[in-house]
């Protein structure tokens, strides 16, 4: 993390913004986002239910009510960082367990953000979309990935 009064990475940026999301402090990763943050989760909204684009800082806002109250996260971890300018790439992985079903959800990410004066302008998760599918829910595996799910 940068020094106090030390110029900040877009690197440790987002560094800090994971940390305030383990700490649930989603008012301080509110601040970091700019006014017309683009916050967009890949995926079909009818198997993955928080998929969708939101814009605006209330719409972020509510997709983490949304994703506190509809999973419960035993493990997530940002395992690599890379920093392309204006862009922050993080692949991590989280395990949680959705409150619909009571499944546990491995899932392993990319997201990508992209920073404007210092702020988050626009973040993306890709995510393993089936995993969170079946672990919500929303989409049942029948024959032999039934097996293995």
């Amino acid at each position: 993390m940068a020094k106090e009064g030390a110029m900040q990475t877009n690197v440790e940026l987002v560094q800090m913004l994971y940390k305030a999301f383990l700490d649930h402090r989603i008012d301080t990763i509110l601040e970091h986002c700019s006014d017309t943050i683009t916050w967009d989760c890949v995926g079909n909204p009818a198997w993955v239910p928080l998929a969708g684009t939101r814009s605006g800082k209330d719409p972020v806002r509510r997709f983490f009510e949304e994703l506190a109250r509809g999973y419960t996260f035993e493990e997530f971890s940002p395992d690599s960082f890379h920093d392309a300018g204006d862009h922050v790439f993080c692949f991590g992985h989280s395990r949680s367990r959705a409150a619909a079903t009571g499944q546990a959800i491995d899932d392993r990410f990319l997201h990508a953000f992209r920073i404007e004066n210092g702020k988050v302008a626009a973040f993306t998760d890709f995510m393993d979309t089936a995993a969170v599918a079946v672990g919500s829910g929303t989409l049942r595996v029948t024959g032999e990935g039934a097996k293995a799910a």
